[in-house]
């Protein structure tokens, strides 16, 4: 069985590429912050025909992502599509034009820190590690 877990499920992006994978056959993981609204969005999708549940965690808690995800594994077999689209904290979103250098610190640490060594396998705890890690220093390209 194919699995797709989707990290920040909601009625919006979610609820579409849940719909997209499901009916390819997926089976889908939807997991937010309210086991409610993922519930629901899951009965939507199985009155569709789509087979789906709903799991919680949130994604301010690399552990909770971890048990998460391990327990998606458990449940519906390996994940092998991972989509990660939590929304920010409405305290990050600011206007653009007033937006400053400042502003911008608390957003990126949480979708790009990780204090964690990189993974080496391909495990639900390194998948959730890898959600938040760092991008590499390191570049092949030339610099211009």
């Amino acid at each position: 069985m194919t699995t797709i877990a989707i990290i920040g499920a909601g009625s919006g992006l979610g609820a579409a590429v849940a719909r997209r994978f499901g009916v390819e056959g997926f089976t889908v993981a939807l997991i937010a912050r309210h086991q409610g609204r993922v519930d629901a969005l899951a009965a939507e999708l199985l009155a569709e025909g789509i087979s789906a549940h709903g799991f919680v965690a949130d994604v301010r808690d690399p552990a909770s992502i971890t048990r998460t995800l391990e327990q998606v594994a458990e449940t519906l077999g390996p994940i092998e599509v991972l989509q990660y689209s939590p929304l920010p904290q409405k305290d990050f979103m600011r206007p653009v034009l007033e937006t400053t250098p400042a502003d911008l610190v608390g957003p990126i640490e949480f979708s790009s820190t990780d204090p964690s060594p990189p993974c080496t396998r391909s495990s639900p705890a390194c998948v959730s590690s890898a959600l938040t890690a760092a991008p590499s220093s390191s570049s092949t390209a030339d610099p211009p």
